[in-house]
């Protein structure tokens, strides 16, 4: 049964009230950081009674992590909408890392602001963590579209999503801690390239992994005078 036209009425009204209230908390915590961000404060600035307020957030955890996910939900919808998209799959997938790339340029300040706190950091890698799934299935679903392509070779497509969403998430939060800042067409490049083309020389990459163990592990052989038994540079010459 579909929701009734006050029940819709109702979910908006919630919505903004708890949109302006995360808001109202963002302030604070510019104000007075996470150790003194208060509901009584929240409450203030927000120019409702604190009562009102534990109707729509329990706690400041609950609140700091609401902030954080309305902060991400934009880049969310925007990767649904390049996930829809009828086109290649290297070009669905760079456009999924340049997306992450963007919004997170677009968004810098709020996001050094949210991580410089430990508490506030660790509150929003977790509430992260809980929506690395989707992540996973968009971007396992875009290499199995490069698979059947013939542009990608055949892998666990699960675990290669984790390694790109995990280099992706580093190198943002690696910025963050370092205050540095990467083009974003140079990020892009540089993870597409590696996701792409591995780091193997092409002379390697047509080696299986095992077989350059081997070659890599392969004791030197020696003569009897202790040199090694390659061929002196003078010798070549």
């Amino acid at each position: 049964m579909a929701p009734s036209l006050t029940e819709k009425c109702r979910e908006l009204a919630v919505s903004a009230m708890k949109d302006g209230i995360s808001q109202a908390a963002l302030e604070v915590l510019k104000q007075y950081g996470y150790e003194g961000l208060t509901m009584d404060r929240v409450a203030e600035v927000a120019g409702i009674a604190k009562g009102s307020l534990y109707h729509y957030f329990r706690n400041k955890q609950e609140l700091v992590t609401y902030l954080f996910e309305q902060t991400i939900e934009p880049a969310i919808q925007a990767g649904e909408e390049i996930f829809q998209r009828v086109v290649p799959a290297v070009e669905k997938l760079e456009a999924m890392v340049r997306m992450w790339f963007d919004y997170f340029s677009q968004h810098r300040a709020l996001f050094d602001f949210l991580f410089r706190d430990p508490a506030v950091r660790e509150l929003c890698l977790t509430s992260r963590r809980s929506k690395n799934g989707l992540a996973i299935d968009r971007f396992s679903a875009i290499l199995r579209q490069g698979i059947s392509e013939g542009v990608f070779r055949p892998l666990d497509v699960t675990y290669a999503a984790e390694m790109i969403i995990g280099s992706l998430q580093f190198v943002i939060e690696r910025q963050l801690e370092t205050g540095e800042a990467h083009p974003i067409e140079v990020s892009v490049r540089r993870l597409m390239d590696i996701v792409l083309h591995g780091i193997g020389a092409s002379s390697a990459s047509a080696e299986s992994p095992s077989a350059i163990g081997q070659r890599c592990e392969a004791p030197q052989v020696e003569g009897k005078t202790g040199e090694s038994s390659e061929p002196s540079q003078v010798a070549a010459e």
